[in-house]
């Protein structure tokens, strides 16, 4: 399977713990592959304090619609034991305890050797919802729109 992301943005971002987030998709030549780029400034060290929550929506019908498939996990545990999600920002450089300051985690993509073959649907968006894990305080949420092609 083919992880093709096409559109993402930072929705919302809480100035007490983070600043100029930016999140984009690039393409260096017409035949490369996609990929991800995060950069911003985290105020805070990020440990297992922070809660990341994953939600992946179906496009029908011409809009986003909940679907089955998401997950919850505390920074440490997506960085170091979660294969897919984790495991890309893993390999793009992302570690755990994350330090406070400017970080730029460049050319992301999403390992998927290891995954699934069938995958429920074509075309979704997966919400992340960053939370302070022990009140809850929302940190960040951001979204990318992506195509799910079965090789």
């Amino acid at each position: 399977m083919q992880v093709i992301p096409e559109r993402s943005n930072v929705t919302f971002s809480n100035p007490k713990y983070v600043a100029n987030l930016t999140l984009n998709i690039r393409r260096y030549s017409r035949k490369s592959a996609y990929y991800i780029n995060l950069m911003g400034i985290n105020k805070q060290t990020w440990t297992n304090n922070i809660t990341v929550d994953v939600k992946i929506s179906q496009f029908l019908h011409n809009e986003y619609r909940p679907s089955f498939v998401g997950f919850q996990y505390r920074y440490c545990d997506l960085i170091n034991k979660e294969p897919f999600i984790g495991g890309a920002l893993k390999n793009s450089g992302l570690v755990c305890p994350l330090p406070v300051g400017y970080h730029s985690v460049m050319n992301i993509t999403a390992p998927t050797e290891n995954f699934p073959n069938v995958f429920p649907f074509e075309k979704g968006r997966i919400d992340f919802i960053v939370t302070l894990s022990s009140t809850g305080e929302p940190v960040l949420k951001a979204f990318i729109e992506a195509k799910f092609k079965q090789k």
